[in-house]
């Protein structure tokens, strides 16, 4: 029996939502690990994100993990691939290095066997038939202290280059930063580049923030301002080009880039942590007002330990909310209102971790969204170009001048949506990616009594249901229920919502179904009345399943059920 919905109209909305993610993760790791990197990356090419960790940090010597993705978003407990080698591992990078269309994975490694007073190094560990290496196939010839790496195209010939930011605060000696170049996929031992000015470098990441067509590259430091080296017509510069001066002794320990106030201008962003000496213990974002990157923030936040940051559009209305993580202060999240951010945290986790990296992407793989042919303007000389979308799913094919480019013909970078190319194209650039609307986050976490979190962002229309006080039921009387559906996007949401019983014997009967359009944050409640027949056959009799669901392009997003008995 169809029914008609008695309320069709979905309620108005506020002007900001609330943040789609549980404040209990979903998922827990293992305890033992004191991991510090983490990622997603599809490791063994079955086109789910599995989870990358490198444990160890300053505490003990462990081993890099791989956590594989089943399919559908869930994770065992224990890595189900760990490295051959154990170290004192640091942050990591992903990205295609060899130029083969397979995932590796870079280590900063922080410190040497002996631990504290003995140089650590970088290795990579390559992906060999969608399986990464038992031990790095490459390793730096130097050595040094190094907390973290970050891969990006440092002269702008379609290949990854890895940047290390060299440093150890505590006791070391401020040392120069430095890039190993790849030639033809494979990279150098010794660096062609190191910096001019020597540092306690904490953290590194790349970014077009000149807007000229080429990665910059940042580093933010303990003891020293933030600095940033561009490069120039294919030539990172050794001489910084930029400084921060809020702070002349800082204890920054983690850096992105990211356009917060949607202006096509990269913002950067930092977290001054104050357990040493001068750090501020503050989240701090740099504007980009296209004129060049200010000295000093223009918006922070006091968390103390803080420890990462990282970004993502999690209401879908252009402007990357701001994610930030602290040492025994957990995870915060600040909505982003039109590149204005609030003065305290919109959400947060419900477990103090060690927070160490934040990252995200589509764990579960229900709000992918295939994008055919993105075209970007042409000049015969630019090589960069930043997708419409980040982070980015899958690159599936690029297009130069029309033709198909190969694996070695181009890099990217999925975690901020850029892709690099060898030879610039003169006529046309093209892409087709995967990218999705409904960002899962991922936190590394050192703290032996936690282990490494997951929170799946909730359905873009989540469904729950109202049931009967009663549940159990006899022929002629009627089933009374509500469906509700919620929004969690900053727009219009055109979905169908339905409903449905599931007998004990036979097929499912359909009770409702139709399209709706449910404004930004806005909600739809559905009152049903489902008279149960008085000559009801046989099979009918016994424990009958109600549910309510949200249906976007023919697939079932989410779903609330309850079950009834009928004697």
């Amino acid at each position: 029996m169809m029914l008609t919905p008695i309320l069709l109209l979905a309620s108005a909305a506020a002007a900001q939502g609330p943040v789609p993610y549980p404040t209990a993760a979903d998922w827990q790791s293992y305890k033992s690990g004191v991991t510090t990197g983490g990622a997603f990356a599809d490791i063994n090419g079955d086109d789910h994100l599995d989870l990358v960790v490198a444990n160890g940090n300053d505490i003990h010597r462990q081993r890099v993990d791989v956590y594989y993705n089943d399919g559908q978003g869930n994770f065992p407990t224990n890595p189900q691939w760990s490295s051959s080698d154990i170290d004192y591992n640091g942050h990591l990078s992903v990205g295609d290095i060899n130029g083969d269309g397979l995932v590796d994975v870079a280590v900063s490694v922080f410190l040497g066997p002996g631990g504290f007073g003995d140089f650590g190094h970088v290795k990579v560990y390559f992906n060999q038939g969608a399986q990464l290496q038992s031990s790095p196939g490459w390793r730096s010839a130097d050595s040094f202290y190094s907390f973290s790496c970050e891969l990006g195209d440092a002269d702008g010939d379609g290949d990854l280059d890895l940047a290390i930011a060299v440093g150890e605060p505590y006791n070391g000696q401020a040392r120069k930063n430095r890039v190993y170049y790849n030639h033809n996929g494979v990279l150098e031992g010794n660096p062609s580049w190191k910096s001019d000015t020597a540092d306690h470098a904490m953290d590194v990441c790349w970014g077009d923030v000149d807007g000229d067509g080429d990665l910059d590259l940042a580093f933010c430091t303990a003891g020293k301002e933030n600095r940033i080296y561009y490069q120039v017509n294919g030539v990172l510069q050794t001489a910084v080009g930029w400084n921060s001066s809020d702070n002349s002794n800082p204890n920054g320990n983690s850096c992105t880039f990211e356009d917060v106030d949607a202006d096509g201008d990269l913002d950067f962003c930092v977290s001054d942590n104050n357990q040493l000496s001068g750090g501020q213990g503050l989240f701090k974002i740099y504007r980009n007002n296209g004129s060049g990157l200010a000295t000093t923030p223009y918006w922070s936040d006091f968390q103390g330990y803080v420890s990462a940051v990282a970004f993502g559009d999690l209401h879908l209305d252009g402007f990357p909310d701001f994610i930030g993580g602290s040492w025994w202060g957990g995870t915060d999240i600040y909505l982003n209102q039109n590149g204005s951010f609030p003065s305290s945290p919109n959400w947060h986790s419900n477990l103090n971790s060690v927070v160490e990296a934040l990252f995200l992407g589509d764990v579960d793989g229900n709000g992918l969204q295939t994008e055919n042919g993105e075209s970007h303007a042409v000049n015969g000389s630019r090589r960069l170009f930043y997708l419409e979308h980040s982070p980015v799913q899958q690159i599936l094919e690029v297009r130069i001048d029309g033709a198909v480019a190969g694996p070695d013909a181009f890099c990217a970078n999925l975690e901020h949506g850029w892709v690099s190319v060898a030879t610039a194209p003169t006529l046309a650039f093209e892409v087709d990616f995967v990218w999705s609307e409904s960002l899962d986050l991922g936190v590394t976490n050192w703290d032996g009594s936690i282990g490494n979190l997951l929170f799946l962002r909730k359905s873009l229309v989540d469904a729950s249901v109202t049931p009967p006080g009663n549940l159990t039921f006899n022929p002629g009387d009627s089933v009374n229920f509500t469906g509700h559906w919620a929004s969690s996007t900053n727009r219009n949401e055109n979905v169908f919502v339905a409903s449905a019983a599931f007998p004990p014997i036979g097929p499912m009967r359909l009770l409702d179904y139709h399209a709706i359009v449910l404004t930004p944050f806005g909600n739809l409640d559905i009152p049903y009345s489902v008279p149960i027949p008085v000559n009801l056959p046989p099979g009918y009799f016994g424990t009958t399943t109600v549910a309510v669901a949200t249906v976007i392009d023919g697939v079932v997003k989410d779903q609330a059920e309850f079950d009834i008995s009928i004697q």
